[in-house]
């Protein structure tokens, strides 16, 4: 993880450096009185239980009681500062990344799994956050221990620790041996992850399918296998964790053993003390075992590294940056639409998918589009609504550019209908105000009496309040269109496009739904796109799309 990629988590923990200092101050504080426990074990032994001075016993052994109750106390307020520290640059890492997510095209969504980009907003951004947050304490902590037990052994006996010193390149040499294993195992466990939370969201997303298909043993199968592939990585990855903790635990007792040797040949013969030898054991075990938290941040970094990768790329991924980026609103009136010499390719198509096509639709008009599949309807409207951009060409609204135009009122004054409306977890009154959120909750029910909401909507439990399942489940596919109709008119469309929006109506349910549309939408152009353009009634013209270009019907108005 170079210095430079880790650049873009600085102005969050910049953010906080006043927090970050003080538990930086606490943590100091802590290690000092951690420091200080040692010693007075040492006096204890040395001159309180050998030279027999009871009082003196006593006042150190309440010293230590004291500093116990002290480093508890400064260790309860840090922990308190850093979890609040920890979660504010966690959340606030996790919120930008999700911001970015949702300005990218919607190539993106359809090659990246949507399981993969949660596990990478969740798993990997708190590894990424408890690294950057948790190094600077473990530094703090684990770097002034360590040079108070240095000086302290020091001052003790040079000869011990350098005995104990001559084993630490072990420690180092054992780390970087290992760096590999950690950061290849690490991956594999979060990519494993991140396939089966996208099974869990694409199987429980359409559980009826899945049992209207008797498919659920199978499924529990495919789970089964996901499972028995992650529980192989996590148990190499567990076995990885363990050699290394394990071998440096068997050379920390290397180093026990070789003081206790040498320390006890230096008490026998009267060179040291018992209490300064025991004192030195405990300073030994608190140095290495900062040692061994600082060299443990190198496998954290391994970890780090890896999530910091998977980020990185939801980061890098490029957003949808229109031409011109215009502050030009979009007005809610009756105006021309033209695709003028419009020619467009998918970045990583070889051939056009449009042509020099023009296309102009008349304010207030509806226009039924049509063709076989993969022609590019819905590429169109895309392009319309500034999803892609046209390779050339220009598309004009009320005879404006659309690079001029501010991006979002565009995509609001022109909503799409779509053959599974998209609602949200929420009530019913938040779901049709969705993109609307100023709007009061008299004009809601204005356009929900108007699109035929209100006449079914009281007869559910709570009426407008009443809380919609995923995806609106509970409500017939007639009532979540109606739904949708009220939320596309709360907006003051400019235009409408319904893109398949009736395919799953019947025939009186779609006789309804062009009836309402054109009742309350009749002055906005209507666009609509069907595979059965001569069930559209009331059509002013039928376009047909086909070798990258569009081709009038005749007769349109024959089926009004």
């Amino acid at each position: 993880m170079g210095h430079a990629k880790l650049a873009w988590l600085r102005p969050y923990i910049r953010r906080h450096r006043g927090s970050l200092l003080a538990v930086m101050a606490l943590a100091a504080a802590t290690s000092v009185l951690a420091a200080a426990q040692p010693y007075l074990s040492k006096l204890i032994i040395d001159d309180g239980l050998i030279g027999r001075h009871f009082d003196l016993l006593v006042e150190l052994c309440a010293a230590i009681v004291v500093l116990a109750s002290c480093g508890f106390a400064l260790g309860a307020l840090n922990r308190l500062l850093y979890v609040r520290l920890s979660g504010k640059i966690l959340f606030a890492i996790r919120e930008d990344v999700y911001a970015h997510i949702l300005t990218l095209p919607p190539r993106f969504f359809r090659v990246r799994p949507v399981g993969d980009i949660v596990t990478r907003l969740d798993g990997d951004v708190a590894e990424i956050q408890r690294f950057s947050t948790d190094a600077v304490l473990a530094v703090v902590n684990g770097v002034l221990l360590l040079i108070f037990s240095a000086v302290i052994m020091t001052l003790m006996s040079v000869r011990l620790t350098v005995a104990a010193a001559c084993i630490l390149p072990l420690h180092l040499l054992l780390r970087y041996r290992a760096r590999r294993h950690v950061s290849d195992s690490t991956r594999e466990v979060r990519e494993s992850r991140g396939v089966i939370t996208h099974f869990l969201f694409e199987t429980l997303g359409a559980a009826k399918a899945v049992q209207s298909a008797g498919a659920e043993r199978w499924e529990r199968d495919r789970l089964g296998s996901l499972n028995k592939g992650l529980l192989q990585r996590l148990v190499r990855q567990q076995l990885v964790g363990y050699t290394i903790g394990a071998l440096s635990g068997v050379l920390s007792h290397l180093t026990t053993a070789v003081v206790f040797i040498l320390g006890g040949w230096q008490v026998i013969h009267g060179s040291l003390t018992v209490g300064t030898l025991v004192a030195f054991t405990a300073y030994l075990a608190r140095g290495t075992g900062s040692a061994t938290s600082l060299m443990g941040l190198y496998t954290a970094y391994q970890r780090a590294e890896v999530s910091l990768k998977r980020v990185q790329e939801l980061r890098d991924a490029e957003p949808m940056r229109p031409r011109g980026g215009g502050s030009r609103v979009l007005e809610a009136r009756s105006a021309p639409i033209r695709f003028q010499d419009v020619s467009f390719r998918y970045p990583d198509a070889g051939q056009m998918l449009f042509e020099h096509l023009t296309l102009e639709v008349a304010p207030g008009s509806k226009v039924v589009l049509f063709g076989e599949s993969g022609v590019g309807k819905s590429t169109l409207v895309e392009l319309l609504r500034g999803f892609a951009e046209p390779t050339c060409g220009a598309i004009l609204l009320d005879c404006v550019d659309l690079s001029d135009y501010e991006l979002h009122s565009v995509r609001r004054r022109i909503p799409v209908l779509e053959t599974e409306p998209v609602l949200f977890r929420g009530s019913i009154l938040d779901n049709i105000r969705y993109g609307n959120f100023d709007a009061s909750a008299d004009r809601v029910m204005e356009v929900a009496r108007r699109t035929g909401v209100e006449s079914f909507v009281f007869a559910l439990p709570d009426g407008y309040a009443t809380e919609l399942g995923l995806r609106g489940m509970g409500l017939s596919t007639g009532q979540r269109q109606r739904i949708a109709v009220a939320r596309a008119l709360l907006g003051s469309p400019f235009a409408l496009v319904l893109d398949e929006a009736t395919s799953n109506l019947d025939a009186a349910a779609v006789g309804f739904m062009h009836e309402l549309i054109d009742r309350h939408c009749g002055e906005r152009t209507r666009i609509v796109i069907t595979h059965t353009p001569h069930s559209v009634p009331r059509a002013d013209r039928i376009l047909e799309l086909r070798d990258g270009s569009v081709h009038e019907c005749p007769g349109a108005h024959a089926y009004a």
